[in-house]
């Protein structure tokens, strides 16, 4: 279920202070584990403990960042559903967003491990060409930057747009509010009957691991450095105005 990568991240994972934030890492961890067990005597509990899965990830990220006292992470709401739902299409957006920027013109972008002992640390990888040679450079800390346009910070309008046409939804709000209602959808019955037998895509523990992977990377780029690193904040302030939670703000209505 997790790459050699995953296991090595995991393992720096538990080298990390012993705070709320790493609490709900594990706990994602725990549930992956067991729904893997589960998935041929229940799916539907499968399918739960996959979907608390992804939502523990999320809260730990959320209280991460409230750890951290970014600016407005008060505001994060680690136990609601909705807010919890909307970390994955968030990091989905901005995964679109470096595809059609640093992806276009950074060779090989890429994550890797760095450093031995307690310095060993999750770098973001830039492999770029100095005086004729591809030599790898790495930002420290890896999200201190910025990016503008029209000397405003990005909303990631286009992106969110995108990600719900793409997944058939009229508005990256309707999307998110369909995803936290799904596990209501596995436990209660409605006028159709009880999910008794919940048949899964044979990806879906898959795709919950790769979320689960994703926001603990996201973590171990980010709860490391003490400074609030700036696209950090910058994204905190799109997810928030995402949720109707950053009501005046700065952000570029249309990019």
């Amino acid at each position: 279920m997790f790459t050699p990568f995953d296991r090595s991240c995991k393992e720096l994972l538990d080298l990390s202070p012993k705070r709320h934030s790493r609490s709900c890492y594990r706990s994602a961890l725990h549930h992956l584990e067991m729904a893997e067990r589960l998935l041929e005597i229940d799916s539907a509990m499968a399918a739960f403990r996959g979907l608390t899965a992804e939502e523990e990830a999320a809260s730990g990220f959320m209280h991460c960042l409230k750890e951290r006292g970014y600016q407005n992470a008060e505001k994060l709401k680690p136990r609601d559903h909705v807010h919890k739902n909307a970390i994955a299409p968030f990091l989905d957006c901005l995964g679109l967003f470096f595809a059609e920027t640093i992806a276009a013109h950074i060779k090989q972008p890429a994550l890797m491990l760095q450093g031995e002992g307690e310095d060993r640390r999750l770098m973001l990888g830039l492999l770029i060409n100095v005086n004729g040679q591809d030599q790898w450079a790495h930002p420290i800390p890896p999200l201190n930057f910025t990016v503008t346009t029209d000397a405003m910070r990005l909303s990631f309008r286009r992106q969110m747009e995108f990600l719900a046409d793409h997944r058939g939804a009229t508005s990256i709000s309707a999307y998110i509010k369909d995803q936290a209602n799904t596990r209501n959808r596995l436990l209660y019955a409605g006028p159709d009957g009880y999910p008794h037998k919940v048949e899964l895509n044979p990806d879906y523990l898959a795709t919950r691991t790769v979320r689960v992977m994703a926001l603990v990377r996201a973590y171990l780029l980010v709860q490391p450095y003490k400074e609030h690193l700036t696209f950090v904040q910058d994204s905190l302030d799109a997810f928030l105005a995402m949720l109707g939670e950053l009501k005046e703000h700065d952000l570029h209505e249309n990019v």
